[in-house]
Parts: structure tokens; C-alpha cells; sequence
């Protein structure tokens, strides 16, 4: 047992998508280090509390429908509110959210906090006497006002009061180093920000892809943001197969191959390129895919938009454009530059694995006591 051991507290949303992968790796790269590490997953703050009247099975419909219904309330709610409604909404639910986590923190008494997305962020206002870690995987209010929700006013606002909450956090980090570069750029610049980008899993070579005289295409991830940019994808679909998978369900409107939810991510297997639609705002040229790490730990290689440049990943991408789409294609069909691209894929990822990633943040915490608070 280690000497320093910490309780540690990852506040987040645990989902579908690629937003579950980060918390549970962080999770177990810490125990493994001895920490004592548990999720505060915030889907949970929605399931209702139970009365001494309630049998297991009227709490558990009770259960069901409230979580029902809250899942209406919030699609609605992105999908129909802009605006003023939506910044009133978002305030209030951002306060809920801090009332509920503080409670928790405190009761538990945790010696460090990472926060996983700005919906949990309000709780760093607090004096949690706890070591806080800010581990943001976008900047979510530039995103917001990007995909329309806000106006610019608001947008300055909104801003405004995380920059507060920023300042106040021990270490700020965004999740890939591109994000970090937008974020000093244009919204905050202190001395707190560190890097930790984002990682992968190291796989089998079994599970390498292989080349195929018919390359198929797939996109896996989420389909509901508007910087996902469907109709490049609906364009891309009709000038050549692609398989997509996520969610939510896409509108038919687009008129793409939807196969669903993959049941793994083992799927990627089946496939000889990667797809990733983005859109052009200022935001996404300099934001990040988690599934462009995903597609690289089978060996696929990566087809991304080329407004969307990164030296990192330089190497182990394939940048095209909507004219240019089906000869960059037929260029890395062939056999030889496939295979060349897919091993370097490969080999990358390996180098991104998890357990080389977190080393940062497992420094930050074997170091930290309540004393530098």
C-alpha cells in the first residue's frame, strides 16, 4: 500500500461515446498506482431518490421514467432553444449540478478532484479543500456559440465566469494540445494550464487491419453536433460507400449508410480507411477527434479534412477536400502506400498508449498534500 495513497473523485458523464473512454482509463492508471479512485458519474444525479414506500419495482419504473424523461427534456432542448432560453438553462443547470457535486465532495472528503467537462465545472468555485484538476475535453462554451446555441454576448459572458473558474483550479488541462493553443489564444492564458492530451489502447497485432482490393470506409462516433458537419458526410456517402455508426439516429434526410451503434470497437477491423467530418469554424480548424486515435490503434489510416491541420498527427493522416475526395482516395488504395501509412498508424499509437499519457497527471498527484492548499 502506498504512503501517500489519495481518495480521488473524477466528476463526468459517463455515455456512449468517446467522453466515457478518458475517466475510466484515468481511473484505472491511478489504482494502479494505489490511489483510491472513484467515477461521480452526473447521469446518476438524474435517477431520483427513493422513498420508504417505494418497493424495488416501483423505484425502479420510477427510475426509468424519470430518466426518460429528462433525456426528452434535454434533446429538446438542444435541438429547439437558442439564445437567451438556452443561456438561462444552462446557468441554472450548471448551479443544480454544483449544489448536488459540492454536497457530495464534502461528505466524502476527497484529497483531489478532477473535473472532466464544464458542466461539473461550477464546483471548483467552491472551497473544495481538495487538490483540482480541470481535465476539459473542449472549449465548451466557444463550441456553444460555434454551433449557434449563444450569440456573442453571451458567449463573452459564459467566458467570463469560467475564466474565473480557471483561475481558481489548481491545474487547468484540455484534453489535446490543439485545444490548449485555442484556448490561451483566445480565452485563457495562466500559469495553471499543463498538457496531458489525450490516449489510446495499445492492441494486438491480430487485430491490425489488412488491406483489402475494395477498401471499405467507415465513420464511428457521434452524429448529433453540428461541427460533426453531416452534409459533407451525406456529400462524401453519395460519391463513395461509407459505413457510419453512433449516434444519436441521423435524419434520412442524409441519406447515409446508418449501420447504428457498433457493438465494438473491434468493428474497425473490418475496414481499410477511417473517416472524419468536421466543420470549418475557427474552433474546429483547431480542435481534435478522439476516434482519429481510436481509427490509428487498429493500424487504419486516417482520412480527416484538410482545413483541419495538425503536427502531431502530420504523419498518420490523409487530408482531402470535397473536390479532391476520390483522388486522394485512389491514391492511398493502392497496396503499397496503404500498407506503409497503416503500419505508421500502428506504430504511432502505440507511443499514445494510456499508461505513457498519464504519467503527467499521476506525478501531479503522487506529489500534491493538503498543505499547498
Amino acid at each position: 500500500m502506498k504512503k501517500n495513497r489519495k481518495k480521488i473523485a473524477i466528476l463526468c458523464d459517463m455515455g456512449s461515446f468517446a467522453n466515457s473512454i478518458r475517466p475510466l482509463e484515468i481511473k484505472k492508471y491511478l489504482r494502479a498506482y494505489g490511489h483510491n479512485v472513484v467515477i461521480i458519474n452526473n447521469k446518476h444525479l438524474y435517477q431520483g431518490i427513493k422513498n420508504r414506500k417505494d418497493n424495488k419495482f416501483s423505484f425502479f419504473i420510477k427510475q426509468r421514467l424519470l430518466n426518460k424523461l429528462n433525456k426528452l427534456a434535454i434533446e429538446f432542448v438542444d435541438k429547439k432553444i437558442n439564445g437567451w432560453p438556452y443561456y438561462c438553462y444552462l446557468i441554472l443547470k450548471l448551479k443544480i449540478r454544483s449544489l448536488v457535486l459540492t454536497r457530495i465532495i464534502k461528505r466524502e472528503k476527497f484529497d483531489v478532484i478532477i473535473c472532466e467537462n464544464h458542466l461539473h465545472a461550477f464546483v471548483i468555485k467552491k472551497d473544495l479543500q481538495a487538490l483540482t484538476i480541470l481535465d476539459l475535453d473542449s472549449p465548451y462554451i466557444d463550441e456553444l456559440f460555434y454551433s449557434e446555441k449563444i450569440n456573442k454576448g453571451q458567449r463573452m459572458r459564459l467566458n467570463k465566469k469560467f475564466k474565473k473558474i480557471y483561475q481558481n483550479a489548481d491545474y487547468v488541462n484540455f484534453q489535446w494540445h490543439r485545444y490548449t493553443d485555442y484556448v490561451k489564444k483566445n480565452i485563457y492564458n495562466g500559469n495553471n494550464i499543463i498538457e496531458i492530451n489525450f490516449g489510446c489502447q495499445r492492441r494486438l497485432i491480430c487485430k491490425k487491419v489488412k488491406y483489402n482490393t475494395q477498401p471499405r470506409i467507415i465513420c464511428l462516433g457521434y452524429l448529433g453536433g453540428k461541427w460533426v458537419n453531416l452534409p459533407l458526410l451525406s456529400k462524401l456517402s453519395k460519391l463513395y460507400p461509407i459505413d457510419v455508426y453512433g449516434g444519436p439516429v441521423p435524419d434520412k434526410k442524409w441519406g447515409l449508410n446508418y449501420k447504428g451503434y457498433a457493438p465494438s470497437t473491434d468493428v474497425l477491423k473490418n475496414y481499410q480507411f477511417g473517416l472524419i467530418t468536421i466543420s470549418k469554424d475557427k474552433l474546429r480548424q483547431s480542435s481534435f477527434s478522439s476516434k482519429h486515435l481510436e481509427y490509428l490503434s487498429y493500424g487504419l489510416p486516417v482520412l480527416t479534412p484538410e482545413w483541419r491541420k495538425d503536427h502531431l498527427l502530420e504523419n498518420v493522416s490523409i487530408y482531402f477536400n470535397e473536390d479532391n475526395f476520390l483522388n486522394v482516395l485512389k491514391k492511398y488504395s493502392d497496396p503499397d502506400t496503404w500498407q506503409k501509412m497503416s503500419d505508421a498508424c500502428f506504430r504511432q499509437a502505440q507511443a499514445w498508449e494510456w499508461k505513457n499519457v498519464l504519467k503527467p497527471l499521476g506525478n501531479i498527484v503522487d506529489n500534491s498534500s493538503m498543505e499547498e492548499k
